[in-house]
């Protein structure tokens, strides 16, 4: 008999502890989440960001901790962070998440986006944050293209602020989130635009 729950990790609909997409196989157990990287075009690349973006924020409180990695299957086995993902955010429930993205940024983590669905939040009000694949990882030497990730993390940041709790917004955060949102439309067609040439005739 198939038991269906609204997972903890992912914010959908888990069947007898899997959750599947195209791109990967979560096997979501009571301590453990086992993550699965399909053969899928960049699953090299994927897998390899998460693996060392987890490596690297080890010991950061609302990270899954790594427990072990097999690269010749692509599996990532992570600590199951308590809560569910997130509907709304709190004044906390964002200052809190505001800290952990600076100790991520700190530790060489820069992420390409924060939906909701990976913001965890657990009947204590503590934050979690999980799947890191699209990051950018701080070279070893100093290059302009990081400073722009941070910037990318921070607007994704202050968006949640603007949409949540805007009066928690300082006059340079607002520019932040103004600049972002004027920027993102042409973005979006652009990566519209080159998606498209890649499709066959």
């Amino acid at each position: 008999m198939k038991t269906s729950i609204r997972s903890r990790t992912t914010g959908k609909t888990v069947v007898n502890g899997i959750y599947e997409t195209r791109k990967v196989l979560l096997k979501i157990g009571t301590e453990s989440v086992a993550k699965y990287y399909k053969q899928r075009p960049g699953v090299k690349r994927r897998y390899r960001v998460e693996k060392l973006a987890l490596q690297r924020m080890r010991g950061i409180a609302g990270i899954p901790r790594l427990i072990r990695s097999v690269d010749t299957s692509r599996l990532l086995e992570m600590s199951r962070l308590p809560g569910t993902s997130a509907t709304a955010l709190s004044e906390g429930n964002l200052r809190d998440l505001a800290a952990l993205v600076e100790k991520m940024l700190a530790a060489g983590v820069a992420r390409h986006s924060l939906p909701l669905r990976d913001i965890l939040v657990d009947t204590h009000g503590n934050v979690g944050l999980v799947d890191f694949e699209r990051s950018t990882l701080r070279p070893r030497l100093w290059r302009p293209d990081w400073s722009i990730a941070k910037a990318v993390t921070r607007y994704h940041l202050y968006r949640l602020f603007a949409e949540q709790q805007p009066q928690l917004l300082n006059p340079q955060q607002w520019r932040l989130v103004n600049i972002g949102r004027k920027l993102r439309s042409p973005v979006s067609l652009f990566h519209a635009w080159t998606k498209s040439l890649r499709k066959p005739a």
